[in-house]
């Protein structure tokens, strides 16, 4: 059957080889409360600031939001002294994501990734008409050499999990800039820092600098970490001028909702609670992680002969 003579509308070419995002289980048999582990949901919740800021627009929800942003770019500006108009905001990081790609991506061209990268990023490369490219990964860690070996005349973007989802491995800064020197300046580097704030690692660094001196390096992050605020899907991105104005030409007119605005801009301007988030995350990653290799060694015992 064609599509000409199909008898019911026929998604084009690709879509339908998309394999759908599969999220982690939210619920427990027994109605235990869970948090996935896998995705940094915050045990401790969203700062009281930012809930009681989500509560101020319920009298306020016959209105529209604020289109651009504005109070929440200003306030992510000036946590981390970025200029608020290379800032764009979008409904979670994955938004963004698919932004780029659907702006830099198209049939014929390529997107590369690691061989364990975000979910995602296939996802949105197929979903732009796009090839996807994996390179392998060396000990579940990105190989810079291994993208670059992979990177042809139809490479149009390249994404970069750091720390990456779902190894929770990272790779040095000089690594990052090396990857970034090595591609062709027509390629986008993305670098999709979602777990950035939970880095303590003095080789480390987000991407902000690389992208301030940059003209084909974006950052992306999220709220949905150590903000605690997963639920009202808020992300963020940095990029040169000439991409944030590219993704705003496509982006949605209202693509975050006015309680996700204001309980943004209170989550990042609440150091404190941060700060409480980062403390229980570095002392319950090396119980959690020393319980499991325990389990695994019984385990393992257990099926011995």
């Amino acid at each position: 059957m064609t599509e000409q003579t199909a008898s019911r509308p026929v998604p084009r070419a690709g879509v339908l080889s998309i394999a759908a995002y599969v999220p982690g289980k939210s619920k427990a048999s027994g109605g235990a409360k869970l948090y996935k582990l896998s995705s940094n949901e915050t045990p401790l919740g969203a700062s009281p600031k930012a809930i009681e800021a989500h509560r101020s627009i319920a009298d306020k929800l016959e209105f529209y939001p604020d289109g651009a942003a504005s109070d929440l770019r200003e306030a992510i500006g000036g946590v981390y002294g970025l200029d608020p108009a290379r800032i764009v905001c979008g409904n979670g990081s994955d938004d963004l994501l698919h932004l780029l790609t659907m702006a830099y991506v198209g049939p014929g061209d390529e997107g590369l990734y690691s061989q364990y990268g975000f979910l995602v990023y296939p996802i949105a490369i197929l979903a732009a008409g796009g090839t996807c490219v994996v390179a392998p990964e060396k000990d579940f860690r990105t190989d810079v050499d291994a993208i670059l070996a992979r990177v042809t005349e139809k490479t149009r973007i390249v994404f970069l999990a750091n720390p990456n989802n779902p190894t929770g491995t990272y790779i040095p800064f000089d690594e990052v800039r090396r990857l970034a020197v090595g591609l062709p300046k027509r390629v986008l580097l993305v670098l999709d820092a979602a777990y950035a704030e939970y880095v303590a690692r003095n080789d480390y660094e987000a991407g902000i600098e690389l992208v301030s001196t940059s003209d084909n390096v974006v950052m992306c992050r999220t709220f949905s970490k150590i903000h605690g605020l997963a639920g009202l899907r808020v992300g963020w991105m940095y990029g040169p001028d000439h991409v944030v104005d590219a993704v705003n030409r496509i982006r949605g007119p209202f693509n975050l909702n006015a309680a996700a605005i204001a309980a943004g801009v209170a989550a990042i301007e609440d150091r404190d609670h941060q700060a409480a988030a980062f403390r229980h995350n570095a002392e319950w990653l090396p119980k959690v992680t020393a319980g499991r290799a325990e389990e695994h060694t019984s385990e393992l015992q257990s099926h011995s002969f």
